[in-house]
């Protein structure tokens, strides 16, 4: 059991709430909306556009789900109370599904991975590793325009994977951040692209460190932004 404590946590708290009700706006607006459409002009929609509203219904629901979720591990972690359930992983089969299911919700952009071969196996909670990864697939798909690529990386050395989010956003001076909420809140500034993912990187901060990894952005001026986090190897 780890316990967290921050000097402010109320500050936090507040942001997060704030945060998360603004978020949670975006995948309601499009549930509604599709579904009155398919209530409305059922009958004069042909079977692509339908599976078409279903699908967006179908992401959008998944969307909802992981911030809810996020919300939760959130106000647990803040109590000490988050309970991790870790079993050995085969970190590139895990990489790979997560970025398989990604494509069906990342339409405007091209998901590649370049995964080192021979990846050990860790000890890590694969449902929280999953969102860490899903929250971090999602926000450069947001900090992004649309068409271009984001880049999922995996590399091990003897003590640790290295697991890396590439996005070709328009990047910020500083090259490195450690503090994921100072790098988020510069990036609101820098960006002209919809960036409200302060709740999952602040998320997947906490999930990574709970499982004895770092997490950090690195981010170059005119080429892009990385979010990397590391999973340690249990020897």
């Amino acid at each position: 059991m780890v316990v967290i404590r921050d000097k402010d946590t109320n500050n936090i708290n507040d942001e997060l709430l704030s945060a998360v009700s603004h978020e949670l706006r975006t995948p309601l607006a499009a549930i509604k909306g599709y579904s009155t459409m398919l209530l409305d002009y059922l009958d004069e929609l042909t079977t692509k556009e339908t599976k078409e509203y279903i699908q967006s219904i179908d992401n959008a629901t998944d969307i909802m789900t992981r911030l809810i979720d996020d919300l939760l591990d959130t106000s647990r972690l803040q109590e000490g109370r988050l309970d991790l359930e870790k079993i050995l992983v085969d970190i590139e089969t895990l990489v790979k599904t997560t970025v398989k299911e990604a494509e069906s919700r990342t339409k405007n952009h091209e998901l590649l991975s370049a995964l080192d071969g021979n990846l050990p196996r860790v000890k890590i909670d694969p449902k929280r590793m999953r969102r860490v990864l899903d929250n971090l697939i999602d926000n450069a798909s947001k900090l992004s325009p649309p068409g271009t690529e984001v880049l999922i990386s995996a590399a091990a050395n003897d003590s640790e994977i290295e697991i890396g989010v590439a996005s070709h956003d328009m990047g910020i001076p500083e090259c490195e951040f450690c503090n994921i909420s100072e790098f988020m809140y510069r990036m609101r500034k820098a960006t002209p692209f919809k960036c409200n993912g302060k709740l999952e990187l602040y998320i997947c901060q906490r999930l990574v460190e709970i499982q004895g990894g770092r997490i950090w952005a690195e981010s170059i001026v005119g080429k892009g932004t990385t979010i990397k986090f590391t999973v340690p190897i249990n020897r």
